[in-house]
């Protein structure tokens, strides 16, 4: 009785999964990518930043970075924002991704960019 439930939950979660394994690459470009600087060229950087999230060429964008401090109270990480520089979009690749020239600072890949207001 005991192994017919384990089996019957195992089923239920490992079918939840298959049929949301098309929503996933949305959801992790929605909540985990976005923002994110992709590639770093010569010629500037890619983000993960496209038509779909409203980009524009011209648009500024203030870079970030997160630099891990230790609360030394809990012991835990804990993480500070860090402004590295701007950069524009010049070019719109497609729904997802943009092409941006650094303006200012330091702009690598893993750093997170934000609608300069």
């Amino acid at each position: 009785m005991k192994s017919n439930f384990i089996i019957t939950s195992l089923s239920i979660i490992v079918l939840s999964i298959i049929t949301s394994c098309a929503g996933l690459e949305s959801a992790r470009h929605n909540y985990i990518m976005r923002g994110q600087i992709l590639e770093s060229t010569g010629e500037g950087v890619y983000l993960c930043i496209g038509s779909a999230d409203g980009a524009e060429v011209g648009q500024e964008y203030e870079v970030y970075k997160f630099v891990r401090m230790q609360d030394l109270k809990t012991m835990r990480p804990n993480f500070k924002r860090e402004e590295t520089g701007k950069v524009k979009i010049t070019e719109i690749v497609d729904e997802h991704y943009a092409k941006a020239k650094i303006l200012t600072g330091e702009a690598k890949v893993n750093y997170i960019v934000e609608l300069h207001k």
